[in-house]
């Protein structure tokens, strides 16, 4: 009989603990990262009567086996705040006691900057990871994090890669007849000697100073024979804008034979507009081609000599930005594709020399479908780049059309060379400006990213996490804290989103995964399994009460 008041006292007990740990629950409801606990219980065994089977056993009540932590997934709330994390799966923060020197275990991720830029908790615990170096490279010791990189350098161009379409329909420019400059053209017809001048231009609209393309040259030259025949004939004069080729028809119907002379000892007219010295005679309704006309890229005519062009926005070693302009020419055609040159142009105003200059050049081919086929490297006619305001002169930038890519056999994202009129698909450069700390930013693997004024982002760090092979076995600390037992093995550190781990989530907090309804009805149950264990209690006292009135 005594022993069933020990039965209800182990019920006594064992309900009121319950009732604790359903207290302690309830209590850190809006405790953030909170993992609630329950309690386990085990029947005690008092004496087994005669026989030794089970069903003559009697037991003495109840004791609480354990409190185990229940580490399910708690609800989200968005915050707005970079440096708040949450845990979307398993795994914890660790963070450490910079003075002690101890490591602690966490899901709370309400994180902030001390002083000095260390990442840390409300209780000043550091959160721990990987640091990265001033060039954004991860170091592979964990270690407490720190946001201390408030600038990040300028960076000068060093490559460009510009994709493009060019028109394989564009005419071939680039021969500009120049008076005053290289207008020393002249010619003999029949014994007649004359001069390709400005004078003589009727159609070509040259003045002094001035230029004219291959069209505009072709037309003075055809004014300029018809004005030293001086006979009625006619003759026609071709510019050849897909070849770039001149040539001469004394036309039908002429009477005389042509005779055309290039030389005459300090004439230019071979040279420049493709012809031999000496063409020999043309008939009626003969036509003489030259082979080349001495056609370039000029500087200052580059509009005329040119057939599409690009502004590249590039970087001294300073930080400051210039403009560099591509300039496109299509050079030749052959049977097995075409040849563009271009020129990288820096302004007077940005150039070092205050002059306008050619300071980069090359050359791009393609083949007959229109796939880029090779480039040329880059030469430098000035030594390199030379740009104003005292940054480093001769800097050197290279140029990638795409080959490289065409050669993996796609070419999809290579310069081409198609019938479609020129345009810019992509334009990338590798340099920047200095700039400032604007924000912070962390992926779901636990990266952090510093996004700085230029525009540029840099890493910073990584936030790591630990997981047990026993979790609900970590010592409970207080303030969200556990800590590493013998029971709960060692700390398996990682990345987020490897091995089993998590993701982190920035800008948000995980709240207390305990259920209060659930929680309102453990209390109830608890409750009622206390009172009732008191009237065992109440009622073994009247059942001794009867036995000690026996005696009467």
């Amino acid at each position: 009989m005594q022993s069933a008041l020990y039965t209800g006292i182990s019920g006594l007990n064992a309900n009121m603990s319950n009732l604790s740990v359903i207290g302690n629950n309830i209590s850190n409801v809006n405790t953030v990262g909170f993992k609630g606990s329950r309690v386990t219980f085990g029947d005690v065994l008092s004496q087994t009567l005669s026989g030794g089977s089970g069903t003559n056993q009697i037991g003495l009540g109840v004791v609480m086996s354990s409190i185990q932590k229940v580490f399910s997934q708690g609800a989200f709330e968005s915050t707005g705040n970079a440096l708040d994390l949450a845990v979307n799966g398993s795994g914890f923060y660790m963070v450490g006691d910079p003075t002690l020197g101890s490591r602690y275990y966490t899901r709370a991720g309400q994180f902030s900057t001390d002083k000095d830029g260390y990442i840390t908790n409300p209780e000043g615990l550091r959160l721990q990871g990987y640091a990265a170096n001033t060039t954004g490279v991860l170091q592979n010791t964990v270690t407490d994090l720190q946001l201390n990189t408030k600038t990040i350098n300028p960076n000068p161009t060093g490559s460009a890669v510009l994709n493009a379409n060019l028109d394989s329909n564009a005419d071939i420019t680039g021969f500009v007849f120049t008076s005053g400059t290289n207008d020393n053209a002249r010619f003999s017809i029949d014994g007649g000697t004359t001069w390709l001048t400005a004078s003589m231009v009727t159609d070509g609209g040259l003045s002094s100073g001035g230029g004219a393309t291959g069209a505009e040259t072709a037309a003075a030259l055809k004014s300029a024979l018809q004005a030293v025949a001086g006979n009625g004939d006619t003759y026609t004069v071709n510019f050849d804008d897909q070849t770039g080729l001149f040539s001469v028809t004394n036309d039908t119907g002429n009477a005389g034979t042509l005779v055309l002379d290039w030389g005459n000892g300090v004439s230019t007219s071979a040279s420049l507009l493709g012809f031999s010295a000496s063409s020999g005679s043309l008939a009626a309704g003969a036509t003489n081609t030259g082979s080349a006309a001495a056609g370039a890229f000029d500087l200052d005519n580059a509009g005329d000599t040119s057939n599409f062009s690009v502004p590249v926005t590039v970087y001294d070693s300073l930080g400051n930005d210039h403009v560099a302009t591509l300039y496109f020419r299509k050079d030749s055609l052959s049977a097995t594709g075409n040849t563009w040159e271009w020129f990288g142009v820096v302004d007077g105003t940005d150039s070092t020399s205050g002059n306008t200059e050619i300071q980069a050049q090359g050359t791009v081919t393609f083949n007959t479908s229109g796939a880029l086929y090779s480039e040329s490297g880059v030469t430098y006619p000035t030594g390199g780049f030379n740009f104003t305001g005292g940054a480093a002169q001769n800097q050197a930038i290279t140029f990638d059309f795409g080959t490289s890519i065409t050669q993996g056999g796609t070419g999809l994202d290579a310069t081409t060379q198609y019938g479609t009129a020129s345009g810019v698909s992509i334009l990338t450069q590798d340099g920047y400006s200095s700039g400032t700390l604007q924000r912070i930013g962390i992926d779901q693997d636990g990266i952090i990213r510093g996004i700085f004024s230029n525009g540029r982002d840099l890493t910073l760090g990584q936030v790591l996490l630990a997981d047990f092979a026993s979790p609900t076995n970590l010592a409970s600390s207080g303030m969200n804290l556990y800590e590493e037992t013998y029971d709960s093995g060692q700390p398996l550190i990682g990345t987020a989103g490897t091995s089993g781990m998590g993701l982190v989530q920035s800008s948000t907090l995980e709240l207390s995964n305990v259920d209060l309804a659930r929680e309102f009805v453990n209390m109830i149950t608890a409750q009622r399994g206390f009172q009732a264990s008191s009237k065992i209690i109440t009622t073994t006292d009247e059942l001794l009460a009867e036995l000690v009135n026996l005696k009467r």
